[in-house]
């Protein structure tokens, strides 16, 4: 059984060669000029960056108050970093990445930086 199946992969990569020299040999009416760029990539490009834009990545760092609820006295500040699409999602994230220990929550976040 493996022996046909050697044969027949290789009865295959030989025609796909063979394939392959004959486009490389008989060029066709359709082809597209060698130099320069194609209109159909450089329309695709324009299109993509029409509809998706270039976004800028905006980043933040945020400091937190890390109050224990217990006594509900302020034990410290912690500071983190955050990414995001537009200033706020930045500063939310950077919220979001500050560590809570159990036992104790965040409050009063001010954003220090944007960039």
């Amino acid at each position: 059984m493996s022996l046909i199946k050697t044969y027949r992969s290789h009865t295959l990569a030989a025609a796909g060669l063979a394939l392959a020299a004959t486009a490389l040999l008989a060029p066709t009416a359709s082809a597209a000029p060698v130099t320069g760029t194609s209109s159909a990539a450089v329309s695709v490009s324009e299109a993509s960056q029409a509809k998706f834009g270039i976004q800028k990545v905006w980043h933040a760092t945020v400091q937190c108050q890390i109050v224990r609820i217990s006594d509900n006295n302020v034990v410290g500040y912690d500071r983190a970093d955050g990414t995001g699409n537009t200033e706020q999602a930045a500063v939310t994230d950077a919220a979001r990445n500050i560590p809570v220990p159990s036992g104790h929550y965040k409050r009063h976040c001010d954003t220090k930086r944007i960039w």
